[in-house]
């Protein structure tokens, strides 16, 4: 080596090549950056004047606006809000605009892969030339095929997927040869029964079976966690487990008939839905086929018990990974997953494939056919890698926790939510929870009565966990026990209120969710609860010989160190310290009452959402809040209240706990962040600031990238339209429908005779938006006792919107009937908010009118409400801004309900109606400010008057001579 270290010819040479070297490897580097960022430049899709895919010869001009607003949008990556009047098409071109653009981009990249090797091929060429400088040379294409393989690798990951997504979209006949034959082919295969595991066995629902030994109910000492640092993931997938190779789109709407019906409209489009594969994610209650999985009594027993099966060693009988694989080719080739689902259920393969077929499955067992065709839930979880369109519902895509389950992956995905302008509120709702007192005494009841049949085989730690979980539960029940001040019935906490004020800030929550979170326990605890009330042994909580309530933690400590009970204490009014905990265990002892051992039936659904409530303490943030509902328990019958029913959660009635948030919008933070861009559309989403503000900036995006839009609707407003707000009465009387006023006898009247005299002037069908179904009842009881329900009966039919949702379908279809008959026509009497304001289509002659009855505001005293204002102006109200955020929400609320009710009633570009805005606040300009654009063009006027004070007999003779023009004008 001595040669070399005294070179110093060779020294001053690498010297000066060093500097040369080095100049050339920094202006390659640079070179090729710029080329690449020209390339992508150079990549951009240009946006279409047309869009022949949509199935329509002639989009109305704001179809076309909205889609190229779309296309633009997602070509540029800007997340954005989209305006578009309910009737206009809104969600069939928002998806032709995304599969258009998806279907561009996929050929604009596929031609940047061959330009890519076509570079890299003349660098390989190259490469073999003589070059004085071959150093250079060689740095200079070792650092240009470095940035095209980058590049390169993910095309043709991306090529390949697209190949074999072009070979399944044309192959739909042979995967349902394939899938048929297996079906018919002769038995030959293991049957399934006796497959199931010991759980299942003892749930099936067609006949109750109860074991005659628990023993597998109990949860042994090995399925029990310490610490947080023991307990597995029990998710059966994780999110992003197949990285997309090619850009997706995230369609997201409110339930999954809506879905259904998207489908529906992409099939009226065969040059999309030939090339593009779609699926539909819906939960395991919907597509699971084993008989004794799905037959169980609710969706969180159908999870725990699919988990199940798929832990265990024999597995799910229909989960054979071949057979997953032949289902998931044939869903991706154009299949229906709850078509499958719903024909295997009922016995009916013979509906959905050939006829010819039919014979094959004749006198072939359920399961065995089940086993065959496999399960569509796992199906289309295997299908997701290659799904172009994902369809999924708001509970799918809103929570966190339920979309990292649900296997979808946001990379390179274009997420759209359809029905957005309720966005923020459904966000609420799913990261809400609410747990009755009678969740909380079912709970307490089967816990003491599982330690009880246990004890002696539990270790040491199991049984201090379950004595801790005890604990927790009694001081609950404590809470909720507590009388309500006189001021309100209701308060709202934060977490750590919550646990000061129940006692049980000494214990670790993270403990306890850890305990629940450990394999099967909760579905063991409701199936221990099943078979002691089958069994009927008594399990009343009042039996507390064997549950040892001696304090725990700071409780134990303050326990030692309190006075002895001869000595008096200092004062008078302190009381003693034994005495004030026999005054807590008499206020549980009266919450827990109920002696009966049937109640815990009923146990398993109150310990899911227990278990519910647990976690979404754990994973609580600053903006997470309970509310309080105590209600006095001195008399045991205020017990009694009707507890089954669902209360409205803001106000519940009920003694509960209510577990919400105040910032939904944080939420949706990583799904903004992730994706590659997200649009929100709906009917009604103005005012946009609050979708911005909420959910788009604190994800980091700048106003200047988002991407608003609104257009008119496609109806002539001035010509189709008629909005009349009504004041007052033919009398003069100003028609204030407040709260304190509308239950009021004469205002109940002057609606009645509003109502009556629209009805009059008006053909075919008239709906009624009422502002609450308490106050339907109240109105319509007043009506049959003046007989205004019978001098209204005798002009049209009357029906009423059923509070449930069973009878719902009949009374629409029934109305459909009696409002087509031209003679006389119908009336249907609605609840804004209700199952009628969103999401049904009053057509053409199912309202001709509709009239709106006072403006829905939520109550101004819920605690909720307060608290939830108070944090909008704490943390987003901006220097001199007016109105406060929290009173724009409190407005808007009640503002979108209105304008949702009236765009239910013009449906197409041929449609028209009347609409009686019927409230003296109607007449403000500040409030018809807030209403739709098209709206406001359809506004009458009296001659040479403003539309402030018109009454009902000036709106009627307006009303009756709109009507009698677009009679003349139908050919």
């Amino acid at each position: 080596m001595n040669e070399f270290e005294e070179d110093v010819e060779g020294d001053a040479l690498l010297s000066k090549l060093s500097v040369d070297f080095l100049d050339v490897i920094d202006q390659t580097r640079k070179k090729h950056e710029l080329n690449a960022e020209a390339d992508l430049f150079t990549s951009k899709l240009s946006i279409p004047d047309t869009f022949p895919d949509f199935p329509y010869s002639s989009p109305y001009p704001q179809q076309i606006a909205l889609m190229k607003a779309v296309y633009s949008a997602v070509e540029n990556g800007n997340s954005g809000l989209f305006e578009s009047p309910t009737g206009t098409g809104k969600s069939l071109s928002l998806l032709t605009a995304s599969l258009r653009w998806l279907l561009d981009r996929n050929t604009l990249d596929l031609a940047h892969l061959g330009h890519l090797k076509g570079q890299v091929s003349e660098l390989n060429i190259s490469m073999k030339k003589d070059e004085v400088d071959w150093i250079s040379a060689y740095e200079r294409n070792r650092t240009s095929k470095r940035l095209l393989d980058s590049q390169i690798e993910n095309l043709v990951h991306m090529e390949s997927s697209l190949e074999l997504i072009e070979v399944l979209k044309s192959s739909f006949t042979d995967q349902t040869r394939q899938l048929v034959n297996a079906c018919c082919e002769k038995l030959g295969v293991r049957s399934t029964e006796g497959e199931t595991s010991l759980a299942l066995k003892r749930v099936d629902m067609n006949e109750p079976h109860v074991p005659e030994e628990d023993d597998e109910l109990f949860c042994v000492d090995t399925d029990v966690p310490v610490g947080p640092e023991e307990c597995g993931e029990l998710a059966d997938t994780s999110p992003c487990e197949n990285t997309h190779q090619f850009h997706q789109i995230i369609y997201c709407s409110r339930t999954h008939s809506q879905l259904a019906q998207l489908l529906g409209e992409l099939a009226k489009s065969p040059s999309l839905s030939s090339r593009i594969t779609t699926l539909q994610l819906s939960s395991r209650q919907t597509l699971c086929t084993y008989h004794p999985v799905y037959n169980l009594p609710t969706s969180e027993h159908i999870n725990e018990a699919c988990l199940d099966l798929v832990r265990s060693k024999k597995g799910c009988p229909v989960r054979c990974a071949s057979v997953i694989k032949r289902l998931s080719n044939y869903l991706l080739s154009g299949g229906s997953a709850s078509k499958i689902a719903s024909a295997v259920r009922d016995n009916r393969l013979s509906a959905i494939f050939d006829k010819r077929y039919s014979s094959g499955f004749e006198n072939k067992p359920r399961n065995l056919l089940a086993a065959r065709i496999g399960c569509p839930y796992y199906a289309v979880r295997q299908g997701l890698p290659l799904a172009q369109l994902v369809l999924v519902p708001y509970a799918t895509l809103l929570q966190p926790a339920t979309r990292a389950a649900s296997g979808l992956c946001l990379k390179n995905a274009v997420v759209i939510i359809d029905e957005a302008h309720n966005l923020l509120e459904a966000t609420t709702s799913a990261m809400s929870v609410l747990l009755t007192l009678r969740d909380v005494r079912l709970v307490l009841q089967t816990l003491r009565a599982y330690l009880s049949n246990y004890r002696a085989r539990f270790s040491a730690i199991s049984s201090l966990r379950l004595r801790q979980l005890i604990y927790f539960v009694q001081h609950l029940l404590g809470l909720l026990g507590k009388p309500p001040s006189r001021s309100e019935n209701s308060r709202v906490l934060s977490v750590g209120e919550l646990l000061t004020e129940a006692g049980v800030d000494n214990v670790s929550i993270h403990l306890l969710s850890d305990y629940l979170d450990q394999k099967k326990f909760v579905m063991k605890i409701a199936g221990f609860a099943r078979w002691i009330a089958e069994k009927g042994i008594p399990s009343s909580c009042q039996q507390e010989s064997f549950v040892n309530t001696t304090p725990v933690g700071m409780d134990a400590l303050l326990h030692g160190m309190k006075r002895r009970k001869e000595e008096k204490p200092l004062r008078e009014d302190v009381k003693n310290p034994l005495q004030e905990k026999n005054e807590k265990k008499e206020l549980i002892d009266a919450a827990c009452g109920s002696k009966n051992a049937e109640d815990l039936r009923a146990a398993g659904a109150s310990l899911f959402r227990f278990h519910a409530f647990v976690r979404a303490l754990v994973t609580s943030e600053e903006d997470t809040r309970i509310v309080v509902t105590s209600a006095k328990l001195t008399n045991k019958d205020a017990i009694k209240e009707d507890l089954t029913s669902e209360p409205f959660p803001i106000e519940s009635k009920v003694p509960s706990l209510y577990l919400t948030v105040l910032n939904p919008g944080r939420y949706l933070q990583d799904l903004v962040k992730e994706s590659r861009c997200v649009l929100l559309a709906g009917g009604t989403m103005k005012p946009f600031d609050e979708l911005i503000d909420q959910v788009f900036v604190p994800a980091g995006k700048s106003r200047q990238d988002i991407v608003t839009f609104s257009c008119n609707h496609v109806i002539d407003p001035k010509r189709q339209l008629a909005v009349f707000p009504v004041c007052n009465t033919a009398e003069g009387t100003p028609l204030d429908f407040t709260f304190q006023q509308r239950s009021q006898p004469s205002v109940m009247e002057a609606c009645g005779e509003v109502v009556f005299n629209v009805c009059l002037s008006t053909p075919a069908g008239v709906v009624v938006f009422l502002p609450s179904y308490e106050y339907q009842s109240t109105i319509c009881s007043h009506w049959e006792k003046t007989g205004m329900m019978d001098k209204l009966a005798r002009v049209k039919r009357v029906f009423r919107e059923p509070k449930s949702a069973v009878t719902l379908k009949q009374v629409m279809e029934a109305y459909s009937r009696a409002a087509s008959d031209k003679r006389t026509g119908a009336l249907l009497i609605c609840v804004i908010g209700g199952k009628l304001s969103e999401g049904i289509n009053f057509s053409d002659d199912l309202a001709r009118s509709v009239i709106i009855v006072g403006m829905p505001y939520a109550n101004p005293h819920c605690p909720l409400l307060r608290e939830k204002m108070a944090y909008l102006d704490r943390h987003f109200r901006k220097p001199g801004e007016a109105p406060a955020p929290g009173r724009e929400y409190y407005e808007g609320m009640c503002m979108r309900s209105i304008n949702q009710a009236i765009g239910r009633a013009i449906r197409n570009a041929n449609d028209y109606a009347a609409v009686f805005l019927v409230d003296r606040r109607f007449g403000r300009p500040s409030v018809q400010q807030k209403l739709p654009s098209w709206v406001l063009e359809g506004i009458q006027r009296k001659p040479d008057a403003e539309p402030h004070h018109m009454s009902i007999s000036e709106a009627v003779k307006l009303a009756t001579a709109f009507f009698t023009n677009l009679r003349q004008q139908q050919p």
